[in-house]
């Protein structure tokens, strides 16, 4: 800890121990638990850096040296110059101080940190580019060799000037202190990829976006849409094929000047050259027209999610949550010419929580009250920065007089309420004063927050849960086209671990208050996601605080037909994109399905038999509200039927080629699932569950028809509500997280209780050849799914057993199916 460090001026003017041949000539800067210095060697010209750390800011440091040491030494594995190496380590004890003192090459530059402060605003995209290369190279070669940073942050990269190099690049890129976060005392282990993200998305706010050429904002775009939001903070390779894969970002950014998309095209006239393209909202950049020319007005849910409550909206990722959200803001309706006044029954703001990530990662509730408003205030000022825009661009276009009359009196008060100090100068009384000023009190939150527990800091004030809807009521009052139209706020990706679950504790008294003013929708990926209760200790009650909406459960129990206009329209919207895109619909491309009875289906795989799989209703059945799944498994058939040309032969694709893909599909998700952090548990969890439905569907019949069909259950139904030990009440957070099960809370009353139900993700069920039948259930006591989540081979081995010469092959327990 800084507290331990000794005086920096003992050092100066000494020889390094061990090296006696260098004398540390200049102090170069302190840490929290170390000194950097230089030294210099006369006789060979020669400088190092000398890192001088006091033992007792170092862990394990007595009690096994060796291991502390080949924790530090790590980095020297890495055969790669990025990378710099320690090449002395030595004791500096004597009567006044006791140290370790670690030497590596100097590197002559500052490092980014002072880089970018030299350079506010004004970083060039070819820097930032280079950078990302550089560290995407790193990265690949840690991967390689299992080496982790640990506190990658823009004080150890190191700026090294290269200019005199005929070769190039100008700047060459430099990396410190491997290994040495994790044996001090003052810090915890950082997630490589997290760090790299936050640096990046600072470098890119350092770009004065308005004076870069095309070519550079593609660039910036690409970065700031694809590589921040998604690719390097992704874990799900499911979700995106390059999450956190450094060889394929590396190409991917490489290869980015010679992209087609580079000659001059305005990010708002993306053209789709595929279908297929741009599955995911992410990928649309700031593309409105892209968003209105996919987005379905068939989108199941939309109707909860436009109710005048609060809401929480879950589902798989990739299921439209965003879409839809981004797709209701008013922002997106006055982009795309669809806000006539006449047609607006309230005043949507979107807002992605990707920049309060960046602004409080691993955010943890401080020691300090008076720190706590710090985030409130950061998302407070977010939202009425995009509520003003939205209302003033809105106004102008469709209330002109109006406006100019009104926006004095309104930004006046507005000053009032917030309780921040109008500056003295004209043109204040104005929205455009307002939101300047908002931006700045969002980067004063963010930089305070690093001090939120130092007891020297004075806090002075910060918003609190009431400013935004006292704004908000007061534009309301004042501007009278507005005429009461409430606020719906469209909160996206408020998800656990990134949005943490003390941040959100924190928030939540904004965003769970109920008011007739201002509505908040919540978007989080999973039920698990979303903390239901605040720092004030209140718990929040479904029903009476928010609604839940749960875009899976609303699939899997939605009409087949519903279903099929909504998909549908998804990829008539696509195909239509295409000008000579060879079919029309589903119909044309898939066809009808083999069969629409789930008994003969079932029968067939009794007789030992894989039914072939595919057609339009069967692509329904497949979808868990996962619509990117969708459409990259319908990409993914016509890409095996030869792509475009041959369907424009064809028109609709083999049902064979349909069935290979589907079956692929599945198996894929599973070989990705097990690349996440405890992926391989989650898979043998699925594994075992999938081999008991299908051995209920060989061995036993259902009970709820007089004919007698087999068993066929793709859901886990309990008896009784479980107490869950920790590790398997995190192991079913990550099943429910990934929605390889998706759970429904409003079960079915059980001995006295409503228990949960678990279904299984719907694409998954051909790969353990099961049915699409939502009739019967796997019934099982609390311990059985205990014994499941921790030892799910035995879990099988149990419920597949059978009982004595029972020839028929009846199991043990009991189990019944269950109507819905």
């Amino acid at each position: 800890m800084r507290a331990n460090l000794p005086d920096k001026h003992y050092f100066l003017n000494k020889p390094v121990p061990g090296l006696v041949d260098y004398l540390i000539i200049e102090h170069i800067d302190s840490g929290m638990n170390a000194h950097m210095f230089k030294a210099y060697n006369v006789s060979i010209n020669s400088y190092c850096a000398c890192k001088i750390i006091p033992v007792s800011n170092l862990i394990n440091y007595e009690n096994n040296r060796q291991q502390w040491l080949d924790e530090v030494l790590k980095a020297n594995a890495l055969d790669i110059d990025t990378v710099v190496k320690y090449f002395h380590s030595t004791n500096w004890r004597d009567e006044n101080t006791d140290c370790m003192v670690l030497c590596a090459n100097f590197i002559r530059g500052d490092n980014l940190e002072k880089y970018v402060k030299n350079h506010k605003n004004s970083i060039m995209m070819s820097f930032i580019k280079d950078f990302l290369l550089e560290m995407l190279n790193l990265f690949h070669e840690m991967d390689q060799k299992k080496i982790s940073h640990g506190d990658l942050h823009t004080r150890n990269i190191m700026v090294e000037d290269n200019t005199n190099s005929l070769r190039g690049p100008a700047y060459r890129f430099r990396v410190t202190d491997f290994g040495v976060a994790s044996k001090t005392s003052y810090t915890f282990f950082k997630d490589d990829y997290d760090q790299l993200t936050l640096i990046l998305k600072t470098l890119l706010e350092n770009v004065d976006y308005q004076t870069i050429d095309s070519r550079d904002r593609y660039i910036y775009n690409t970065l700031n849409n694809d590589y921040v939001a998604r690719h390097l903070v992704e874990r799900d390779s499911n979700r995106d094929c390059m999450a956190r894969n450094p060889e394929l970002l590396y190409k991917e950014l490489e290869r980015i000047d010679d992209d087609s998309r580079l000659n001059g095209i305005s990010n708002k006239s993306i053209k789709m050259i595929s279908p297929f393209d741009y599955p995911s909202l992410e990928q649309f950049g700031d593309s409105y027209a892209l968003l209105k020319e996919l987005y379905s007005e068939l989108f199941l849910g939309l109707t909860q999610i436009e109710e005048k409550n609060n809401l929480v909206l879950t589902g798989p990722r990739g299921c439209g949550k965003s879409t839809s959200f981004k797709s209701l803001s008013l922002l997106h309706k006055i982009r795309t010419d669809t806000d006539d006044p006449v047609n607006i029954s309230y005043i949507g703001i979107y807002y992605l929580c990707n920049d309060l990530y960046f602004a409080f990662p691993r955010y943890r509730i401080p020691i300090r009250e008076d720190a706590y408003d710090l985030p409130m205030h950061f998302i407070t000022a977010s939202l009425l920065i995009e509520v003003l825009k939205s209302v003033e661009e809105w106004a102008k276009k469709h209330f002109e007089k109006e406006w100019y009359n009104q926006e004095k009196k309104v930004a006046n008060r507005l000053w009032e309420l917030a309780n921040i100090e109008k500056p003295e100068e004209p043109g204040c009384d104005s929205f455009r004063a307002i939101i300047g000023r908002l931006n700045r009190e969002r980067e004063r939150a963010a930089q305070k927050h690093r001090f939120a527990n130092d007891p020297k800091q004075n806090f002075g004030y910060y918003f609190g849960a009431d400013v935004l809807v006292k704004v908000c009521e007061e534009i309301n009052r004042s501007l009278s086209y507005l005429n009461g139209l409430p606020f719906y706020f469209f909160i996206d990706d408020y998800s656990m671990p990134k949005v943490s679950d003390d941040l959100q504790k924190n928030i939540n008294r904004l965003l769970m208050q109920r008011t007739s003013t201002c509505f908040f929708k919540i978007a989080t990926e999973s039920p698990v996601s979303y903390v239901r209760n605040d720092i004030d200790g209140k718990n929040y009650v479904e029903g009476r605080e928010f609604a839940l909406l749960n875009l899976g459960l609303e699939y899997i129990h939605a009409n087949r037909n519903i279903k099929y206009q909504f998909i549908n329209d998804i990829f008539e919207r696509r195909f239509r994109a295409i000008s000579d895109y060879p079919v029309k619909n589903l119909q044309m491309l898939l066809g009808d399905s083999q069969t629409d009875s789930y008994n003969e289906t079932a029968v067939e795989i009794r007789r030992k038999k894989k039914p072939g799989l595919g057609g339009k209703d069967i692509l329904c059945d497949l979808c868990s509200g996962d619509i990117h799944y969708i459409i990259n498994l319908v990409g993914n058939m016509v890409q095996m039927a030869g792509g475009k040309e041959n369907i424009a032969k064809d028109k609709t694709i083999k049902a064979s080629i349909q069935n290979r893909a589907i079956r692929d599909g599945a198996g894929n998700f599973l070989k990705n699932l097990v690349r996440l952090p405890g992926g391989e548990k989650l898979v043998q969890i699925v594994s075992a569950f999938g081999n008991v439905a299908h051995h209920y569907l060989l061995y036993r019949d259902s009970k709820n028809e007089d004919s007698k069909p087999p068993h066929q259950a793709s859901r886990i139904e309990l008896l009784e509500r479980a107490t869950l030990s920790s590790e398997a009440d995190e192991i079913y957070k990550n099943l429910l997280r990934y929605s390889v099960f998706i759970e429904d809370l409003r079960g079915k009353s059980r001995r006295g209780e409503v228990v949960p139900r678990l279904y299984l993700r719907r694409f998954l069920i051909p790969h353990f050849n099961l049915t699409f039948n939502t009739r019967d259930s796997i019934q099982i006591e609390p311990q059985d799914l205990e014994l499941l989540l921790i030892e799910p081979a035995a879990f099988e081995n149990k419920m597949t057993r059978k009982k004595g010469d029972d020839s028929q092959g009846l199991l043990m327990l009991n189990i019944e199916g269950q109507d819905d």
